[in-house]
Parts: C-alpha cells; structure tokens; sequence
C-alpha cells in the first residue's frame, strides 16, 4: 500500500513530496539523483546509477588514457 501525497508547485514546476520513512527505506537524500520514467499507467521514480562503461564508451579517443601505476599504496590506511 502506498502513501498518500500532494503535488505542489516549486517555480515553474511541480513537485511531490517523498515523506522521511519512504526516503530511508529507498536510500535517497536531498541532491540524490533521479531519474523520472512516464509509464501508460503512471509515473515511476528511481535512483539514478550511471553506468560508467556507458560513459566511456562516450569518450573521444583522444580523451582515454592507459591505466598508471603509482607505486605500493602508503600510509596507515593502507596496512
């Protein structure tokens, strides 16, 4: 069973509020990203993953560079 909830107006747009308990249970906080799916039947909201082979299949050659060994790693977080 779902919450029940308002849509407001923010600026120019419109905006839902996400109550406390949901949003901790789905692992978002202010300046999480989202993504907003318009589906026949409603509105689907979910976090925002980039998928990092996809934005590297975006780069220009140019842009991608071997991998570079910088040594051991160092310091007490490393031992």
């Amino acid at each position: 069973m779902g919450v029940k909830s308002q849509v407001s107006k923010w600026g120019s747009s419109l905006a839902v509020r996400i109550p406390k308990a949901i949003a901790e249970q789905w692992g978002v906080e202010e300046s999480s990203p989202v993504e907003i799916v318009v589906r026949e039947d409603g509105v689907l909201l979910r976090k925002w993953r980039e998928d990092l082979d996809a934005l590297i299949e975006q780069m220009s050659p140019d842009r991608r560079h071997l991998e570079t060994d910088w040594g051991r790693p160092e310091g007490d977080k490393f031992c």
